[in-house]
C-alpha cells in the first residue's frame, strides 16, 4: 500500500481559508440558507450566487473553502461546473443539497467522498453539523480520510445525475485514453459500458475512476438496457467497496499520526451516529487541546463496549441513535461498576427527551441542545473534565424495621406490606371488602400529581369495571408495502392526557394523566396507571393527512417509509378497552391513581371524529426508564 502523506500541522483557525459560496437559484431559500451558514460558520465570509456562471465569477474573487450547491430544482450544467471547480479549487469541499438522497448511501460512503449530500428539507442540527465539520480544521484523530474536490469520482457525478432525474449519456475518458459511458433515463441508470464490459460489471469498474474529461450528450431513443435496479440499491455495494479502500488508507494514516505524536491527555468518547457531527466534535476538541485522546463510536452498542474497555474520562453522547436511545446508554453505564462514575455530556436536538434524561440519570452532568457552536462545546467539556469522576454511590443502608401502624380505617398492614382488607383486627367483627368504582367525578388534591401525606394504599377492585381509554397520538412515520398499503405506523403521544369512558358510555368529567405502563412479552399493553387531574382535558383534534418530510426506500422488504414533517404530523386517537383492577388511595381516602389491565388486544384507531375506528394491533411499545410511554408501533389488524 502506498504511503499516505501526513497532513500539515494545524496552526490556528485564522490561518485557514475563510470563504463559503452558496449556489442557490431562489432568493428566499438563499436568504434562509446563507443565514444558517453564518450561524454555524461565523468566522467565514458567505457569498451567494444564483447561477453557475455567477458562482464561477465569485469563486475567482474569494477562493471558497466550501461550495454549497442546491440541485433541487435541477439546474443546468452541474456536471461541467463541478468538473471545473475540481480543476481550479482541488482543496475545497462540496456539500450538495438535494431531495431524494439515500441516507444509507450517505452513511456508507463516509467522509472520503469528494461530495457530501444532505437531504432537502434538512434538519437544522444535521445541516449545522455538516457545515461545521466541512469548514473545520479536520485536525481530529485520523480515523477517516477527508475528501476534497480533488477526489471527485465518477460515482459522485452519477449520483447527482440520478438526483436531478436526468435522461442523458455521460461519456468519461481517463488520462490513459480508456473511455466509458453511463446512460440515465429519468434519473435511473439503465446502461453502463467500458471496453468489452457492460451492465453492472462495467459500472462497478468505472465508479471509482477519478473524473477527467466528461462530455454530456442526448440519450438515444433506442439505446441499450443492461441495468434494471433502482439507483440507491445499485450504488450501495459500490460505495461500500470504495469506503473500505478509504478506511484502509485512513487506518495507515491514523497509525502514523499516533506514532509521530502520541496523545497523553484526557480520554473523551464520542457516541453519535452522524459522522459529520463526530468529525466536528473531534476537530473542536483536538484544536482546543492537542493532547486529548479522542475515541469515536457510531452506535450505542459500540459506545458501551469502548466505555468498558477504554474507561474514558468523559462521554459525549447523542440521545437519538440508530440502535438505542441515550437514556438506555446512561442506565447501562450506571449499572456497570467500571463505567458508573464516568460523567456524560448529553447532546440532542430533542430538547424534551434531553431534559428528562438529564433529570433522571445522575451521570448526566450537562445537556447540550443541538445545534451548538464550538465555543459552547469547549466550555461544557472543560467544566465536566475539571469536575472529575462522579462520586461513588453511597453504600446501601439496611432497611429499618417498621412497626405496624393502624390505617385510617382501623386495618393493620400485613407482614409483606400489603393491606389486609379482608382480615379483621383481633377481637373485632369481620368487615366486608369494599367495592370501589368511579361513578362520576373524583375529588382530587390541588396538585396534578397528588402528593400524599403518607404511603398510599392500593385497594383491589372486587367488581371489575370496564373502561375505554382514548389516547392522543401523532403519526410520525408510516411504512408502506409495495402495494402502498400500511404495514406499520409509528405513533408518539401528543401529551400525557387521556379520556376515560365507563362501560355504560358514561364519559368521566375528570381528566387523567398517563403514568407508567407495563408491556407484554408480545409487545402489547399489559397494564397502565392513570393519575387524576384537577380539570377535564379535551383530546387533541384528529386530522386526515400529514405533511411528508422524508421518503426512504427500505431494501430489506421493498417497503417505503414516510416520515412526517415536523410542521404538520397527523393527530389521531387510539381507543383501547381496560378493566379497572385497583385504585390507589391517599391516607385521606382520595383517589391517587387507578390501575388498569388490558382487555382488548386490538385497539381502534381513528383520524376523524365521526369515524368508528379501524382495529390495529400493537407490534411494539417503547418506554422510557420510568416506564412512561414514548411510542407505539402498530399495524392493521388481520
Amino acid at each position: 500500500m502506498p504511503n499516505v502523506p501526513l497532513p500539515p500541522p494545524f496552526t490556528s483557525f485564522e490561518s485557514l481559508p475563510r470563504g463559503i459560496l452558496l449556489v442557490e437559484e431562489y432568493n428566499a431559500l438563499a436568504v434562509a440558507i446563507s443565514s444558517a451558514l453564518r450561524k454555524f460558520a461565523p468566522l467565514h465570509r458567505v457569498e451567494v450566487a444564483h447561477s453557475f456562471a455567477e458562482a464561477e465569477t465569485l469563486a475567482a474573487q474569494m477562493r471558497p473553502e466550501l461550495f454549497v450547491v442546491d440541485v433541487d430544482p435541477p439546474p443546468f450544467g452541474e456536471v461541467a461546473f463541478l468538473n471545473k471547480i475540481k480543476a481550479e479549487y482541488p482543496d475545497s469541499r462540496a456539500l450538495v443539497i438535494a431531495a431524494g438522497t439515500s441516507s444509507e448511501l450517505r452513511t456508507a460512503r463516509g467522509t472520503g467522498a469528494a461530495i457530501q449530500f444532505i437531504e432537502k428539507p434538512f434538519d437544522l442540527a444535521e445541516f449545522g453539523a455538516a457545515i461545521q465539520a466541512l469548514v473545520g480544521p479536520w485536525n481530529g484523530p485520523g480515523g477517516s480520510l477527508r475528501g476534497t474536490l480533488h477526489d471527485l469520482k465518477v460515482v459522485d457525478l452519477a449520483q447527482i445525475k440520478c438526483l436531478v432525474s436526468s435522461s442523458v449519456v455521460l461519456h468519461f475518458e481517463k488520462a490513459g485514453g480508456e473511455a466509458a459511458e453511463i446512460h440515465f433515463f429519468k434519473g435511473q441508470i439503465v446502461h453502463a459500458a467500458t471496453g468489452n464490459r457492460s451492465g453492472i460489471v462495467a459500472l462497478e469498474e468505472i465508479a471509482g475512476w477519478p473524473v477527467g474529461e466528461v462530455r454530456v450528450r442526448d440519450l438515444p431513443e433506442e439505446g441499450p438496457r443492461t441495468i434494471d435496479l433502482v439507483w440507491p440499491i445499485l450504488f450501495l455495494p459500490i460505495v461500500r467497496q470504495l469506503a473500505e479502500r478509504d478506511q484502509l488508507r485512513a487506518a495507515e494514516l491514523a497509525a502514523r499520526q499516533a506514532a509521530a505524536s502520541p496523545r497523553i491527555g484526557k480520554k473523551i468518547l464520542i457516541i453519535d451516529d452522524t459522522e459529520m457531527l463526530r468529525i466536528f466534535v473531534a476537530d473542536v476538541l483536538a484544536t482546543a487541546d492537542e493532547n486529548f485522546q479522542i475515541i469515536a463510536a457510531s452506535s450505542g452498542e459500540q459506545g458501551l463496549q469502548l466505555a468498558r474497555s477504554m474507561r474514558p474520562d468523559l462521554v459525549l453522547l447523542d440521545y437519538s441513535l440508530a440502535d438505542m436511545t441515550g437514556d438506555k446508554i446512561c442506565a447501562a453505564l450506571l449499572e456497570n461498576q467500571v463505567t458508573a462514575r464516568i460523567p456524560v455530556l448529553m447532546m440532542s436536538g430533542h430538547v424534551t427527551e434531553l431534559t428528562r434524561t438529564a433529570e433522571t440519570y445522575p451521570n448526566v452532568v450537562a445537556a447540550l441542545p443541538k445545534p451548538f457552536l464550538s465555543g459552547t462545546l469547549i466550555n461544557e467539556v472543560t467544566k465536566a473534565l475539571a469536575a472529575g469522576p462522579l462520586p461513588p454511590p453511597p453504600p446501601p443502608s439496611p432497611a429499618p424495621e417498621k412497626s405496624p401502624s393502624p390505617l385510617p380505617n382501623g386495618h393493620e398492614p400485613t407482614g409483606d406490606g400489603a393491606t389486609a382488607w379482608n382480615t379483621p383486627a383481633e377481637g373485632a367483627p369481620s368487615l366486608p371488602s369494599p367495592i370501589l368504582s368511579l361513578p362520576g367525578p373524583v375529588e382530587t388534591s390541588k396538585s396534578p400529581s397528588p402528593a400524599p401525606e403518607a404511603k398510599e394504599t392500593t385497594a383491589p377492585v372486587v367488581r371489575r369495571t370496564e373502561m375505554n381509554i382514548t389516547f392522543a397520538f401523532d403519526v410520525v412515520a408510516l411504512e408502506l408495502t409495495p402495494a402502498l398499503e400500511i404495514a406499520t405506523a409509528r405513533l408518539e403521544p401528543i401529551n400525557r392526557l387521556v379520556a376515560a369512558q365507563l362501560e355504560d358510555d358514561l364519559t368521566l368529567e375528570v381528566g387523567f394523566r398517563l403514568g407508567a405502563l407495563e408491556a407484554t412479552r408480545q409487545g402489547g399493553i399489559e397494564s397502565l396507571r392513570l393519575i387524576p387531574t384537577q380539570q377535564p382535558i379535551p383530546l387533541a383534534a384528529v386530522a386526515h393527512s400529514l405533511a411528508v418530510g422524508r421518503i426512504t426506500f427500505l431494501p430489506a422488504n421493498h417497503h417505503l417509509e414516510i416520515k412526517a414533517a415536523r410542521e404538520r404530523s397527523m393527530p389521531v386517537q387510539l381507543t383501547a378497552s381496560f378493566a379497572l383492577a385497583a385504585i390507589e388511595l391517599t391516607p385521606r381516602f382520595e383517589v391517587a391513581a387507578m390501575m388498569l389491565r388490558s382487555r382488548q388486544p386490538k385497539p381502534l384507531l381513528r383520524n376523524h371524529p365521526d369515524d368508528p375506528g379501524q382495529p390495529f394491533e400493537i407490534e411494539n411499545i417503547e418506554l422510557d426508564p420510568a416506564g412512561e410511554l414514548q411510542a407505539l408501533i402498530v399495524r392493521p389488524a388481520a
